[in-house]
């Protein structure tokens, strides 16, 4: 029989090991963005698309509660269980990450997300990135293996199919990410600085060589001449910012009025 005093105990244990700090940070973000959700442009879009005034932020509020679920049934985990899963569940959004092409749904020329019914609509990436993580952090901390570049070789192998495949989406920015977070695991694990700079330049040549002269890329182009060159045209953005700085303000209009 499970007592009060076991789940004290385990309780207890669970709350003496984890990063306090980080939780406290992410609960603070996690607040933050329920609270712009509901004071800022949700009353607005509700009113646009004739929906219940507390549509948006009775959604973002589910997914927060069951993002929370997620993170503390994670961290109750024994080490060893939560290697094993991150493992599996690495291998299952892999395989749903490579079906985007065939099952995916295109929104304005990008093929990203995999409709689950009525339910939601899934971008296998997003769901990814956390056990890639920590596929890849398995991988370097294994001793089967003393050889760092056999680790680095195995995980570069686990890491180019995900980049094909994003760049086949087009999706240019979460190749971005893909590509640094790996990077960034690969200095942590102690490579040698000339190796880590020659996999950067690599990176860095490659993202130049996509953005410039792959036409699937043409619109990131023109989004930095843009930046560079704001006389230039395109930057519906940038003057949009501009002005809603202009008019909002603690005593101006508001967030969103007047920009949507």
């Amino acid at each position: 029989m499970i007592t009060k005093e076991y789940y004290y105990n385990n309780f207890y244990g669970w709350w003496k090991n984890i990063d306090k700090t980080i939780l406290i940070i992410f609960l603070i973000l996690l607040s933050l963005g329920l609270f712009f959700s509901l004071v800022s442009t949700s009353l607005i879009a509700s009113n646009k698309l004739q929906t219940n005034s507390y549509y948006f932020f009775a959604k973002h509020l589910v997914f927060v509660v069951a993002g929370l679920f997620i993170l503390f049934s994670f961290s109750i985990l024994q080490q060893e269980t939560l290697f094993n899963l991150s493992i599996i569940l690495f291998l299952l959004f892999f395989v749903l990450l490579a079906l985007v092409p065939f099952i995916g749904i295109e929104v304005k020329g990008s093929k990203r997300w995999i409709d689950i019914g009525s339910i939601a609509r899934l971008q296998p990436i997003e769901l990814l990135k956390p056990f890639f993580v920590i596929t890849i952090s398995i991988i370097f901390a294994m001793k089967k293996y003393q050889n760092k570049y056999f680790k680095y070789f195995i995980s570069l192998f686990l890491l180019l199919p995900i980049v094909l495949f994003l760049i086949s989406q087009p999706d240019l920015g979460q190749t971005l990410i893909m590509l640094f977070t790996w990077l960034v695991l690969v200095f942590v694990s102690g490579i040698s600085l000339i190796i880590f700079f020659l996999f950067f330049s690599f990176f860095i040549g490659l993202t130049s060589y996509l953005i410039f002269f792959v036409s699937k890329f043409e619109y990131i182009k023109v989004r930095i001449m843009s930046f560079i060159d704001s006389s230039g045209g395109n930057n519906h953005q940038s003057e949009k910012a501009s002005e809603a700085i202009i008019s909002g303000g603690f005593f101006g209009k508001g967030i969103g009025e007047g920009t949507l």
